[in-house]
């Protein structure tokens, strides 16, 4: 799969992070530019595992009250418009 999603045990709706193979910076950062500019979210981030790998971790984290899901599909809408 390209996409695989990693979520700590137990209900925590507020941070997840997701497994993108076969990607590099260019879409990391646009992903976290598009992401940072929710108000809801409190910390994205991104990091390479290996430079000999393409593959990146990207990191979500929200306030509590709007779960990651919310800003995923959010994120979503405004990258297609």
């Amino acid at each position: 799969p390209c996409l695989l999603q990693v979520q700590a045990e137990g209900d925590d709706n507020s941070c997840v992070t997701f497994v993108l193979h076969e990607e590099d910076h260019t879409l990391g950062n646009a992903l976290r530019y598009m992401v940072m500019k929710n108000p809801e979210v409190e910390f994205c981030g991104y990091s390479i595992t290996h430079p000999s790998e393409s593959k990146i971790n990207f990191r979500i984290q929200t306030r509590g009250e709007c779960g990651y899901t919310c800003v995923c599909v959010c994120v979503c809408v405004c990258v297609t418009n």
